[in-house]
């Protein structure tokens, strides 16, 4: 693994390349066709000029003009990433030192490439992310796109393992829907970037303040400077607290976003956000999920989400689809441990709204018999849309 540390420089997500064309004017004399009575003016010998209307060939300077000389295609430069190796960056936003693990494709040759951001859970990391919970470098390969996995802050100096992101959501006690956790929730704690007023609220989530859609940006933006990106085709998943982030960065991030794809994570209870910008959104959940349920149940440490149907019907309504969103659709891991896919039809902006669930808990299943079925069908949903293409 390699560690690189960079000093960034904030650009567009959008950069454009100007070709010049020269074009090289022939300059004609238009003087009327030499007779016989009319011989030109050679002028002195030997003076090694052409006089006007003499096409015949200047005197020998014993040199040769060769024009341009070939120096082949220019090579690929990866850095400061490795393709096919993974390598941790740093940049500074909002005054703090913020990381990620990039991965670049091991066929990276420089030409545009898709970006997936992979958003870890609670206690987690990028590189863990990338290599335990969604297990999907050898995708990444074989897919070839570039995969940015950012590190959540860790809550204070005492608890540097509790990492997380600033979903936003979770910033509330209570909402449209009413209350975001029951009488008793378990305490989390709360993060020393939080002030101390976090501290008197009644659902202490435990979740990161700091700005993280600026790091997002920040990140795809230092990753648009070092390669070739496709910028029509940027995606994001997450799993648990990181798929709740991915679900909260829908709305601010719809300029830069193509889709979503959210896996056992929901916003917190009524602050589901979709935005009215062509986005498609595919949602994962497991049947026997408690710690974040996508049934309508609360889970099991108190604290309340909106569920997977609500989630999608709010997506629907932005987006302009069918209110009914039980249409099937279909996935090649259809029945793989009663995995199965519905959507919301008929979306006027050109996105899609799919739910999938399967029968399992709190987990990204990634082996067995059916393998790492959740990544390939999510990958194939996301990989169909692109800003570009609306």
């Amino acid at each position: 693994m390699r560690t690189t540390t960079l000093s960034f420089l904030f650009i567009s997500l959008g950069c454009s390349i100007a070709k010049t064309e020269v074009n090289q004017d022939i300059d004609e004399t238009g003087r009327p066709p030499l007779t016989d009575s009319a011989q030109p003016d050679t002028g002195p010998a030997d003076s090694g000029t052409i006089p006007p209307g003499d096409t015949s060939a200047p005197p020998d300077s014993g040199t040769t003009d060769t024009g341009p000389t070939d120096t082949g295609p220019v090579p690929c430069v990866a850095d400061p990433a490795v393709p096919g190796e993974d390598t941790e960056l740093t940049l500074t936003h909002d005054g703090q030192t913020r990381t990620y693990m990039v991965r670049l494709p091991a066929d990276y040759d420089c030409t545009p490439r898709p970006i997936l951001i992979g958003v870890h859970g609670y206690y987690g990391s990028g590189s863990g992310f990338a290599h335990s919970t969604a297990d999907l470098t050898d995708h990444l390969d074989a897919h070839g796109y570039i995969g940015l996995f950012p590190d959540g802050l860790s809550m204070s100096t005492s608890a540097p393992a509790v990492t997380s992101f600033n979903d936003l959501g979770s910033r509330n006690d209570s909402g449209p829907d009413g209350a975001t956790c029951d009488d008793d929730p378990w305490d989390y704690g709360s993060y020393t970037n939080c002030g101390p007023a976090e501290r008197d609220r009644a659902c202490h989530w435990g979740t990161s303040c700091a700005d993280d859609e600026g790091f997002f940006r920040a990140m795809l933006a230092q990753a648009q400077e070092n390669w070739t990106v496709d910028a029509g085709r940027i995606y994001m998943t997450g799993f648990s607290q990181g798929g709740q982030t991915v679900q909260s960065m829908a709305c601010p991030m719809s300029d830069v976003l193509a889709a979503i794809a959210p896996s056992h994570g929901f916003a917190a209870n009524g602050y589901t956000c979709s935005p009215e910008s062509p986005m498609a959104m595919i949602q994962v959940w497991g049947e026997r999920d408690r710690i974040v349920p996508g049934d309508d149940g609360m889970a099991n440490d108190g604290y309340i989400y909106d569920d997977a149907a609500e989630t999608a019907a709010v997506w629907a309504e932005a987006q302009d689809c069918a209110a009914d969103g039980s249409t099937p659709f279909p996935t090649d891991s259809d029945g793989a441990r009663g995995w199965g896919c519905t959507e919301h039809m008929g979306c006027s902006t050109g996105a899609q709204v799919v739910t999938c669930a399967w029968n399992g808990g709190h987990t990204w299943p990634t082996s067995g018999e059916h393998g790492n079925f959740p990544l390939a069908e999510i990958w194939t949903f996301l990989s169909a849309h692109s800003r570009t293409d609306r």
